[in-house]
């Protein structure tokens, strides 16, 4: 296995030994091949550094058989912390039962004693490397995640205001639908619409009027025309005075404004409307 030197340098390391002058020997040699090396002597003591150290620590190896707390008692607790973190067990014996029992609990891999420095270093290496595509793979979705919840916050927020909006305007076509008179046409001058206020003020009832043309309610519908194209030049409302007809053959004068609709894409005028304010 190649070993890249370059990465073996970022990696840092917690060990637990409880033998002294193991524990001497092989910190020597990992301090010249890794960042930085967290020792301790006794299961107890290990996991209180991990605990304290664990945004940092990249592995962890330990002797099996260590005072106060088992190695294997100590990654069981440690996993519960952090279940990825590689685990790397040292061991002078094989005692199968012991290894099972490792094995159960996700140990990445052990080493039997003495140690050889390469093996241990192809581990820990290989290991790492897992762990850190799965730290990078978990720090992804969470920050994808994040900006999710982000994203649906920013749109709840947005979608309430536009619900907001939405009544806001129901709001508003409702008191136009109710207050105000106008009549909807088509590009030919077809009525398409009216309010409720313009059928109180006309006395027509809206099945006497829709389909039929504005010539119906007025006697100068060519006027009504022109102000159809000259709205459509200057793309803004036009105000104008014109008299219209009621059922009852009643000619009232109106203050209109008129209005191009753009209900399409091509930027086309689908149709006009017209507000009106009885003159009195």
């Amino acid at each position: 296995m190649y070993i890249d030197l370059k990465e073996l340098k970022t990696i840092t390391l917690l060990y637990v030994e409880d033998d002294e002058m193991t524990k001497i020997q092989t910190v020597s040699v990992f301090e010249k091949i890794f960042k930085n090396i967290y020792t301790a002597s006794n299961g107890e003591e290990g996991l209180e550094l991990f605990k304290e150290h664990k945004d940092s620590i990249d592995a962890i190896i330990a002797d099996l058989n260590l005072p106060k707390m088992t190695g294997l008692k100590m990654a069981e607790k440690i996993h519960k912390i952090s279940q990825s973190i590689p685990i790397i067990f040292t061991t002078a014996y094989t005692d199968e039962d012991i290894l099972l029992k490792a094995i159960s609990l996700n140990i990445d891999s052990y080493i039997t004693k003495p140690i050889k420095i390469k093996d241990l270093t192809e581990s820990i290496l290989k290991y790492v490397k897992i762990y850190r595509e799965k730290q990078n793979l978990y720090d992804t979705t969470k920050a994808l995640a994040s900006e999710m919840k982000t994203t649906r916050k920013d749109y709840d927020q947005l979608k309430d205001k536009l619900d907001f909006l939405e009544k806001k305007i129901d709001f508003y076509r409702f008191l136009s639908e109710q207050f105000i008179a106008y009549i909807k046409l088509d590009n030919f001058g077809i009525i398409q619409n009216i309010s409720s206020e313009f059928i109180n003020i006309y006395k027509y009832d809206k099945a006497d009027l829709v389909g039929r043309p504005i010539s119906t309610i007025s006697n100068n519908s060519s006027n009504i025309q022109r102000m159809m194209l000259e709205v459509l030049k200057k793309k803004e409302a036009i105000g104008f005075e014109e008299r219209f007809i009621t059922k009852d053959k009643e000619e009232l004068i109106f203050h209109n404004i008129i209005y191009p609709l753009y209900e399409n894409e091509n930027n086309y005028a689908s149709g006009y409307i017209i507000y009106q304010s009885l003159q009195r």
